[in-house]
């Protein structure tokens, strides 16, 4: 994948600062013309803290707590708060987005990993406060995760390779190591491991599923464990895995197994349970206190006094982290009956609110306790409902009333169709029965998808697994009558599946799947769907087709000049058309069609307000646009 000027807090007994949010002022470019798009500004803003650790600072020789913020869309920095003045600085990468990729070389150098579009490593000389020139991994779109090994090198997974690299800061030498899986199909490797002296552990995933260790002095890549084991922990003294039978320890010097007895009790505490009952990870500082992250905020607190009050809730003090957070991509937008503008964060787990009137804008905190982003966006019963990746989770946020996610208030959290379903691919659309209703793509390393509702009056939540067998969800909509919805080959974790046919499907609320029309091999369907004026209108290829539920059949299918993967209502029979570079007009019943105006590159999300007003994103930047 995610930043706020100026944060609201609330306080709340044994709780010294709450969650919340940051407000400020947006200048329109210039004042909305009819015909003409306007920049309404950047209103999404947050912090997305992929990776954290602890540095003595040689400017001043002060602990710092040390964060790799990841900004969708836009460029991602690193920040560094002192842990006892709680002062921070900021620090932007020379390109990317920013990443998981994180290493502390001795005080002296932080190493970065980046993604999505391109995978960089990045060099910053902490006494000098300068970037070296970017390291390029040809061919890979992430780093995952780093560790350092005992070579005094740093290592790092990527994807799409699934390889090892290997980068030593003493040289500024880089070498990428090989693809870890024999399989093809396995794109991934992460995390890596790098706490066992001369070995460095990878996981690989997700087609099959397996640990790889590299042996340093020899530099060969071998087979560790069972299949489908997954590392549990690394350090000087044994090796844990987890199975399906349990945990399984080996020695960290001979890797040969090793009996399960007095083990468990030693391996580290990374979580600690705060005052919602909510585990938190953290990182221990050299002073011995726990410093974490949790959404937009940070905190610091005194260790437990014995390994069993880690599972006693602590009253940690929540902060909001002391840099201003950057602009960062607009995942979603929807809008109330207010008119105000409303929207989510690409990466992080926030939504934001816009007013056309005043220009001013309201950044949220995490909206649940999983990672991942908002994706579903609808008002019912003047709540907005929302569904996000990666947790499956379903929420409902009243703007009227005080923000409360810690306690489960608001949002509130009412339920999840995880772990079979994790991403809602195709969003959200209010039902014909008055239900919030989206589509999901399967967990990762499964091809699969689904539906689910949720009754805006009794939060009642139901599901439905693989209507079409073995394909993601990837659009739909709704009208008076029905559910439609489109799907594809897609899934996390794996390589689109060629081999399956798109199915566009009608689904009647109680009853289930009443029309399914397949298409041919190689086809294929993705989010545009819009039902319109009692038709409903879809993409394929470079094609529109449109559905009349009446007849029960494809009535036409319209070339149109570029790909599109956003549909919108523009007026009673005519669809806007966001394609590459242009919004193009569509009457659904004439045919006709006319460019409206063009767009700065591929638009993520667009709302229409009731006066015809249409607002759209590309990236981090918000769009106005009056229609004559």
């Amino acid at each position: 994948m995610n930043r706020r000027n100026f944060l609201n807090q609330t306080g709340k007994a044994g709780l010294s600062i709450m969650v919340l949010s940051l407000a400020g002022d947006l200048a329109f470019a210039a004042e909305p013309q009819t015909g003409k798009p306007v920049l309404a500004g950047q209103p999404c803003r947050n912090f997305n803290i992929l990776a954290r650790t602890s540095v003595i600072d040689p400017k001043d020789n002060r602990e710092k707590f040390l964060l790799s913020n990841f900004a969708d869309g836009e460029t991602g920095n690193i920040i560094l708060i002192d842990v006892k003045t709680g002062k921070g600085e900021n620090f932007p990468l020379p390109v990317g987005a920013g990443a998981w990729g994180l290493v502390n070389w001795h005080d002296n150098k932080i190493i970065v990993g980046t993604c999505t579009e391109q995978a960089y490593l990045h060099v910053f000389d902490l006494k000098k406060r300068k970037w070296a020139e970017p390291i390029i991994s040809k061919g890979e779109s992430y780093f995952w995760q780093m560790g350092l090994a005992s070579d005094d090198k740093v290592y790092g997974g990527t994807y799409p390779g699934c390889t090892l690299t290997q980068y030593d800061p003493a040289t500024n030498e880089f070498r990428n190591l090989g693809k870890v899986s024999n399989n093809p199909e396995n794109q991934y490797s992460r995390p890596v491991y790098c706490q066992a002296p001369g070995y460095v552990f990878v996981w690989y995933g997700f087609n099959t599923k397996g640990i790889k260790v590299y042996h340093i002095n020899s530099g060969k890549i071998e087979d560790f464990g069972e299949p489908d084991d997954t590392i549990k922990e690394v350090n000087t003294e044994f090796i844990c895995v987890e199975r399906k039978a349990g945990l399984a320890f080996y020695d960290a010097k001979t890797l040969q197994p090793l009996p399960t007895e007095g083990y468990e009790e030693k391996m580290e505490k990374t979580h600690i349970k705060i005052q919602n009952g909510e585990w938190c990870s953290f990182i221990t500082l050299k002073n011995g206190r726990l410093a974490g992250v949790r959404g937009q905020d940070y905190f610091i607190t005194d260790a437990p006094k014995n390994n069993a009050d880690y599972s006693t809730p602590v009253n940690v003090a929540l902060k909001r982290i002391p840099v201003e957070a950057p602009p960062t991509t607009i995942m979603s937008l929807t809008h109330d009956e207010d008119g105000k503008i409303w929207g989510s964060c690409g990466f992080g787990q926030t939504i934001f609110s816009f007013d056309p009137k005043t220009k001013k804008y309201w950044n949220s905190a995490a909206v649940c306790k999983n990672g991942g982003e908002v994706y579903g966006m609808v008002f019912a019963n003047k709540q907005l409902h929302l569904s996000a990746y990666v947790g499956g989770d379903l929420m409902i946020y009243d703007p009227k009333q005080p923000w409360d996610q810690l306690g489960n208030k608001n949002p509130k959290l009412v339920g999840s169709v995880a772990p079979d379903l994790i991403r809602p691919e195709a969003k959200s659309v209010l039902g014909p029965d008055g239900n919030v209703w989206t589509g999901w793509s399967a967990k990762y390393g499964v091809y699969g998808g689904g539906l689910s509702s949720v009754n805006p009056v009794t939060q009642e939540v139901k599901s439905w697994y693989d209507p079409i067998p073995e394909q993601q969800i990837t659009g739909i909509t709704a009208d008076n009558e029905n559910i439609y919805f489109t799907t594809n080959g897609h899934a996390s974790g794996l390589p689109y599946n060629e081999g399956i046919q798109c199915h566009f499907v009608v689904w009647k609320p109680g009853t289930g799947i009443v029309k399914d029309i397949p298409f041919e091999k190689g086809v294929a369907l993705n989010r545009a769907l819009l039902a319109i004026d009692g038709l409903v209108v879809f993409s394929h290829k470079k094609e529109l087709s449109i559905y009349d539920p009446g007849k029960k059949e494809i009535m036409k299918t319209i070339p149109i000049e570029n790909y599109t993967d956003l549909l919108i209502r523009l007026s009673k029979d005519t669809v806007g058309i966001f394609t590459n570079d242009a919004l193009i007009s569509l009457n659904v019943r004439t045919g006709a069609m006319a460019e409206i105006c063009k767009v700065p590159g591929e638009v993520g999300a667009a709302t229409v307000l009731p006066d015809g007003t249409v607002y759209y994103s590309a990236k981090s930047k918000l769009y106005c646009l009056k229609q004559g």
